[in-house]
């Protein structure tokens, strides 16, 4: 009977001996945590890259190591919780920097066990979007177009087409292998059509280029060559007869293109677009008269600085539309009053701004005598005179102030005759001009 007690005692200290055995298996393994494995850039951004690896069973989580490339200075930029979670973006980074990582894993407890060893991955962000600064044509078949310049960039690729810069499948390449340059100038294009480009920063990382987003499109109409009108002596005084709100809703309109006719000279016309899709016939009369077709808004609803950039474009495209495919080349805000968004929409349009030097104020006197007395009574040399081709009054007075206009010497011309006359330059898209010379800055 005793001997049975001490077997059965003996068995029950080899099972305790097995239980803390395992405990303390359990207590070394406790402190202890596999290393990370496989860790990956997925993807470099501006700010920051986003970044993968295997998970680690055991873990509770994962520590983020970061420094600049080659300084060796690493610092922990993140934990993530959890031990499922195996990706992670790191942000705040500097644009255009290589810089290396390593990840860890760690088990919570009170001795914060943590992964020994790690294997370091690199990876280059990307170089920040550019922001074109300037798109212009002021010289015939020329377009300007400069940008930020990045100072960590290697160089920047442009590129460029002809068209609105909503589809850049067929464009050309150029590239700027110099950093510290942040404009470039096509030349050969095409005069009058639109030209869009964009531009990219790029940097060299190991063998690869690294490029950023490209820039949001900008896009200039290509300026004409200049060529003075045979018909024009730039010795002898001008003037430019402007007319608003037309065509005309009735005959007063084509009673003014009748004198011009006559007379052989010529005026530009602010058209409001909503009038110029119902009377193409006139537009296509003012073509042929060699009178200078611009924009008014789309139907003169807004002022200052409720016209949209959209009340620009839709009598844009209805003026053209009417007249057979001219553009308009000069626009007028109703009131005259102007705004930073008119002028950019004017600018990427290609039209430079008119307001004017005499006002006749034909639409508050509706008099013939009156119109014409506001003329012959103060007209000068350069001026830009302001009249609407929608009164039969305006009509009257044109009919009896041009011949007189002509018998003083005055040469009638359109605006943009006027400024290249007086200034030896074609008239600035996106520029307001209240005569010949003077330009008109205040916005409202």
């Amino acid at each position: 009977m005793a001997k049975t007690k001490i077997v059965a005692a003996g068995a029950a200290l080899v099972v305790l001996i097995i239980i803390a055995a395992f405990s303390m298996m359990s207590i070394v393994q406790s402190k202890t945590v596999a290393d990370v494995e496989k860790a990956v850039v997925t993807e470099s951004k501006e700010d920051g890259a986003s970044l993968k690896w295997k998970k680690v069973s055991a873990a509770d989580g994962y520590y983020i190591y970061c420094s600049e490339a080659d300084k060796d200075d690493f610092e922990k930029v993140a934990t993530v919780k959890g031990g499922n979670k195996r990706e992670y973006t790191v942000d705040k980074l500097e644009q255009a920097t290589p810089y290396d990582f390593y990840v860890t894993a760690y088990k919570d407890s009170k001795d914060n066990v943590e992964s020994k060893e790690y294997q370091v991955f690199s990876a280059c962000t990307k170089p920040k979007k550019q922001n074109i600064s300037k798109i212009e044509s002021n010289d015939a078949g020329v377009m300007s177009v400069a940008w930020e310049i990045n100072p960590k960039a290697l160089g920047y690729e442009i590129q460029y087409y002809e068209g609105d810069g909503k589809d850049f499948s067929k464009a050309q390449s150029v590239t700027v292998g110099d950093k510290a340059i942040g404009d470039y100038k096509f030349d050969k294009l095409t005069a009058e059509k639109t030209y869009a480009a964009r531009v990219r920063t790029y940097i060299k990382y190991g063998e690869d280029n690294i490029y950023g987003e490209w820039s949001k499109a900008a896009s200039v109409k290509i300026a004409k060559k200049i060529e003075m009108p045979a018909d024009l002596d730039k010795s002898k005084p001008m003037i430019a007869l402007t007319f608003d709100d037309g065509p005309g809703y009735n005959h007063s309109s084509d009673k003014i293109l009748d004198v011009l006719e006559k007379y052989n000279v010529r005026a530009t016309f602010f058209m409001v677009g909503e009038n110029a899709k119902d009377h193409p016939e006139n537009l296509k009369r003012k073509v042929k008269l060699k009178c200078e077709l611009a924009n008014h808004t789309w139907n003169h609803d807004h002022y200052g600085a409720n016209v949209t950039a959209a009340d620009i474009k839709k009598a844009t495209d209805a003026i053209k539309k009417a007249s057979g495919g001219h553009v308009p080349t000069a626009f007028r805000s109703p009131g005259g009053n102007t705004t930073d968004t008119i002028r950019k929409e004017c600018k990427a349009e290609g039209m430079p701004l008119y307001y004017w030097s005499l006002d006749t104020q034909d639409w508050k006197s509706r008099n013939a005598d009156a119109v014409y007395k506001a003329v012959m009574n103060n007209v000068q040399d350069g001026d830009i005179i302001l009249m609407h081709e929608i009164y039969d009054s305006t009509a009257e007075a044109v009919a009896r102030m041009v011949p007189e206009l002509i018998k003083q010497g005055y040469q009638l011309v359109t605006c943009e005759e006027l400024v290249l006359a007086k200034t030896g330059k074609m008239p600035e898209a996106g520029t307001q001009y209240m005569n010949a010379t003077t330009i008109k800055n205040e916005t409202s």
